[in-house]
């Protein structure tokens, strides 16, 4: 038995996980449990650097550095170095795991780690927003989500395994596709000189929205942080926060449909990060549906693709243990 260190790190929180993970057995029959069984969180703040954190984590576990681990960091991975976009943490992936003595180290982005969770999650970690009943297998899958960011990859399958292919989706142009969201352009053009999805589809973007959505009305908005303009949407305790909501959701319809066109995504659409699962209950309410399927002569395509939620809040943790796995001659099945 060996104990698989696994993470997601992002600017503020690291979470950590152990997986406990039979060679042999695993080789024997295939069946091969990705969950981190134990689990911790920490405050990136309070460590100098990412070995300090491991470190840090594993006398909190009570064990040795594990000799296998993957990490999911929120930032760019390049030629073998790994810098953390919101903090300033930058390091060899070689020379962190000689630090920490172990035999084998994988480094990935945090939404590739997303990505590559999804075929290993279990029924109970995804919720089906629509179904196509017309699911190809052997089709790409498009992962796609809001959080602070906007993050995009696609999962290619490639023989018995699944190849990522990460890409900057958030940073295209956000298309409007009515009167309303011609002039939220409008407004945000006075202010930059390119609209991306990721200005509307995230944390930020929902409170771009309220301040577009209030100037237009020709109301004084007020200071409101991206969980205001969440909540009060949703209780309705705002009218201009909860047409900010509404709207986000049928831009994020409109945004999966455009996204499964440009992808070829007959495998289905998945959507993670952590605020549309908060808005689960509006998307009935938006025109979520109807924006993803309107896409003219293609919106028969598009209607034949299924569109699922992650609602597991550690799947990053199971997409590291299953890249560590299945990318690791030592351990992956035969």
């Amino acid at each position: 038995m060996s104990l698989l260190l696994v993470a997601d790190i992002g600017g503020t929180n690291g979470r950590f996980g152990l997986v406990e993970f039979d060679t042999e057995k695993n080789r024997a029959n295939g069946k091969i449990n990705y969950t981190a069984e134990r689990q911790i969180t920490l405050k990136c703040a309070n460590y100098a650097d990412m070995a300090t954190m491991i470190k840090a984590c594993c006398v909190e576990f009570g064990i040795d550095v594990p000799v296998y681990g993957c990490l999911a960091i929120a930032g760019p991975i390049e030629n073998g170095q790994a810098a953390m976009t919101n903090l300033n943490w930058k390091f060899s992936i070689d020379g962190l795991r000689d630090q920490l003595g172990m035999k084998t180290l994988h480094v990935i982005n945090d939404f590739a780690s997303l990505a590559y969770a999804v075929p290993f999650l279990q029924d109970d970690e995804l919720v089906t927003l629509y179904d196509s009943h017309k699911a190809n297998s052997d089709a790409p899958i498009v992962v796609m989500g809001p959080g602070t960011g906007f993050g995009m990859a696609a999962l290619v399958p490639n023989k018995n395994n699944w190849k990522i292919i990460p890409t900057e989706g958030g940073h295209a142009s956000f298309a409007p596709t009515n009167e309303k969201e011609l002039a939220i352009k409008a407004f945000l053009l006075k202010e930059q000189n390119h609209v991306s999805v990721e200005n509307i589809l995230s944390g930020g973007g929902l409170v771009t929205l309220y301040r577009a959505i209030a100037h237009n009305a020709g109301v004084n908005a007020q200071t409101y942080t991206p969980a205001d303009v969440s909540t009060k949407g949703i209780a309705n305790e705002d009218p201009l926060c909860r047409e900010a909501v509404l709207t986000f959701c049928d831009v994020l319809g409109e945004v999966a449909g455009d996204k499964a066109l440009s992808l070829g995504a007959r495998g289905g659409v998945v959507i993670g990060g952590g605020i549309t699962p908060k808005l689960i209950d509006l998307l009935p309410e938006s025109h979520f549906l109807e924006r993803y399927k309107n896409k003219g002569p293609m919106s028969g395509y598009v209607s034949d693709i299924s569109i699922r939620l992650i609602v597991n809040d550690k799947a990053a943790l199971v997409g590291s243990a299953a890249w560590l796995i299945n990318n690791t001659d030592e351990l992956k099945p035969q």
